[in-house]
């Protein structure tokens, strides 16, 4: 209604949705004079408008979604700087140890977001919480939320790569891999293709979305929409019609510094105009300031989302006058459910952590959670790991 044209605002009101060139072109009205965030809230999108201060390029157009995220900046310098120094170990990696490689995530972090498709590996995670006096069994999900969270980092990683390559910083190749019994395999685009059509087709089958799968694993349409997965993917079939037998897969990226130590100074010069002098002058305690400078915005940033999460649940359960019964309420009425009937109410119902919002728990749990793995806790965790196996 603010920057739609009248006869988008016509179609709008016609159709009752956004088709995509529609939405990108007010998109683009809207980021001549804000910020556009896009927040999703289950299957729908929120567009969040912020007035943006930045200074125009010289187009005079902003720079559209620079200040999406507020540690942004910081992550370009520190991409950019570690680069330059020709500090990296390897040229391709995923985008979980690229993240890993550059600061931007713990290693800790890193094992939480691989914890994702290892339920064993996921139990260490959890015990490693409940152990720090952190969550106790029924608040989980807390971890799940915080893996979530963690997932952002590396849709930011690749939006910064992609602009430094735009910007001919480095050479940024993306190439699909699968680990089956047989060990690395590379996987083409034309049979990732196939592999994503399947597995959008499974989720529509089994109704689940992304958010199930990671926040609802013992929910039974998650449960068997995994196993329905994990079979489908072996059967995958090379471009001979061999069986690729792939038990997972992940994407790697190939990161090549192209430009000269000149050029990445102008790169820092158009798009962090403020740190250049600093970087010019002392480049080793500048890269130093800049990961503090890059953690204490991230936490910020991830401060203001969990209380922002926290006021709408609240109000929600409120308003809904949610409630609970005692513990010999709740024993039973477990006599009128079976088990796994049980095991899908409470995926759903989250007990634990609707009394952490009710108590006004939720974010200090996981402002603790949140610096638990940002500390060097690795000695701890590995024993935890060590005796699972």
């Amino acid at each position: 209604m603010k920057f739609g044209t009248e006869e988008q605002k016509a179609k709008f009101k016609k159709n009752g949705k956004l088709g995509s060139r529609t939405r990108n072109s007010i998109m683009k009205t809207a980021e001549q004079g804000y910020v556009v965030e896009i927040v999703k809230q289950g299957r729908s999108n929120i567009y969040v408008c912020t007035k943006c201060d930045e200074k125009l390029k010289k187009d005079g157009r902003v720079r559209s979604g620079r200040g999406q995220i507020e540690h942004r900046i910081p992550m370009d310098i520190i991409v950019a700087t570690h680069l330059e120094y020709d500090m990296t170990k390897q040229a391709s990696m995923s985008l979980g140890k690229w993240a890993v490689e550059f600061g931007l995530i713990t290693k800790l972090e890193f094992d939480l977001l691989r914890s994702r498709h290892k339920n064993s590996l996921r139990q260490v995670h959890i015990d490693l919480a409940i152990e720090s006096g952190i969550i106790e069994e029924d608040h989980k999900k807390l971890l799940d939320e915080l893996t979530l969270y963690c997932l952002e980092m590396y849709g930011q990683l690749a939006k910064t790569l992609d602009h430094m390559k735009k910007c001919g910083i480095i050479l940024f190749y993306e190439n699909w891999i699968g680990y089956s019994k047989d060990g690395k395999v590379s996987i083409s685009p034309d049979i990732m293709k196939n592999i994503q059509k399947t597995r959008r087709d499974l989720m529509k089958k089994h109704n689940v979305v992304e958010f199930n799968l990671t926040a609802h694993r013992n929910a039974r349409k998650v449960i068997n929409f995994n196993d329905e997965w994990k079979q489908a993917l072996a059967e995958v079939k090379d471009e001979f019609g061999n069986a690729l037998d792939i038990k997972y897969y992940w994407k790697e990226y190939a990161v090549i510094l192209k430009a000269t130590s000149k050029a990445v100074q102008r790169y820092l010069e158009t798009y962090c105009e403020e740190a250049l002098e600093a970087y010019v002058n002392n480049k080793d305690l500048f890269i130093n300031q800049n990961k503090t400078n890059y953690v204490d915005k991230r936490k910020a940033n991830f401060v203001k989302k969990i209380e922002k999460r926290h006021k709408q649940k609240l109000k929600e359960y409120k308003e809904l006058k949610v409630g609970f019964s005692t513990a010999e309420d709740e024993e039973l009425i477990s006599y009128f459910y079976t088990q796994q009937e049980l095991e899908d109410i409470i995926a759903g119902y989250d007990l634990g952590v609707k009394r952490l919002h009710l108590k006004n728990l939720y974010m200090e749990r996981m402002e603790q959670l949140f610096d638990l793995y940002k500390l060097n806790v690795n000695s701890n965790f590995n024993t935890l790991k060590e005796s699972l196996n």
